[in-house]
């Protein structure tokens, strides 16, 4: 396979991976992993459409990061 195969199916596989990973968290961690990762949305500008702080939202986004890390090695 050439060098542009390759880097076409290890991009399959991290899209299938990464999709895989959102649908195991809960709707509100995906929509903070979206908004942070996808979006570049800041902490504090989501803390402030939620109406919570920055250090919840980092809590929060800790946390999914972790349950991401936790499915991966299943």
């Amino acid at each position: 396979m050439d060098v542009l195969g390759v880097d076409t199916m290890q991009a399959v596989d991290r899209r299938l991976t990464l999709g895989r990973l959102l649908s195991g968290l809960s709707e509100n961690e995906r929509a903070l992993i979206i908004r942070r990762y996808f979006l570049c949305h800041t902490q504090v500008r989501i803390a402030r459409d939620l109406g919570t702080s920055q250090v919840q939202v980092s809590r929060m986004e800790k946390k999914a990061l972790q349950h991401m890390r936790d499915m991966t090695d299943q």
